[in-house]
């Protein structure tokens, strides 16, 4: 009886473990792609204020360049607070070093496992609670996804639409949201680039040249 108390303590110490580390690589992925996005958005804005000094734009497009200025800056705002509300750098920490300290209990465990009696299990349950406890912050629902498909025998509980559609799916948009919307905002000021600016300027070229 005390053999499977530890076997399942084990068992829960290995999933909340790699469920930690998973977190820890999740939170420093959305902190560097908030970073992206916030610099890379700042630039856009930054671009599109110095533009119409060099080119002359029609009124609506110089309304619209106004517009998409306008809404970039917002895009800046929103990351800019989501990064520092969320704190991910600070949770990362949190997480990795609370994973280290259950790896380090569940290696103790398991050289004990085959002698264990039921006190020194209860002693060593509490002191697993204490660093859950000591590290308040919780992994994400997507982190312990992830562990289930990373691990062969746990994938096999899984149906086909979790293992191969839902999970991973949920794991690309947790961890690449940030890089998606900086990839549609380039998509898009790539197509400013050539459908407004790049008329403009060979506009005011011809018209210089005339």
């Amino acid at each position: 009886m005390t053999l499977d108390k530890a076997n399942e303590l084990l068992a829960n110490m290995k999933s909340t473990a790699a469920s930690r580390y998973n977190a820890a690589k999740r939170l420093e992925a959305k902190e560097r792609s908030l970073t992206r996005l916030t610099a890379f958005t700042s630039a856009y804005v930054v671009g599109l204020t110095v533009v119409p000094y060099f080119v002359h734009l029609p009124p609506g497009s110089a309304d619209r360049m106004n517009l998409v200025t306008f809404v970039m800056g917002i895009v800046i705002l929103v990351a800019s607070l989501i990064q520092y509300s969320a704190r991910d750098g600070v949770n990362a920490e949190l997480h990795y070093r609370c994973g280290l300290e259950i790896a380090e209990m569940r290696r103790r465990l398991k050289i004990l496992r085959d002698s264990i009696g039921d006190e020194e299990l209860l002693k060593i349950s509490d002191e697993y609670s204490s660093i859950l406890t000591k590290y308040s912050v919780n992994h994400d629902q997507v982190d312990f996804d992830q562990y289930r498909i990373e691990r062969t025998e746990e994938a096999k509980k899984l149906g086909y639409y979790e293992r191969f559609i839902a999970i991973p799916f949920r794991m690309r948009v947790a961890r690449h949201a940030a890089n998606i919307a900086l990839v549609v905002l380039s998509v898009f000021m790539i197509w400013l680039v050539w459908a407004v600016i790049a008329p403009a300027w060979r506009l005011a070229a011809s018209a210089t040249g005339a």
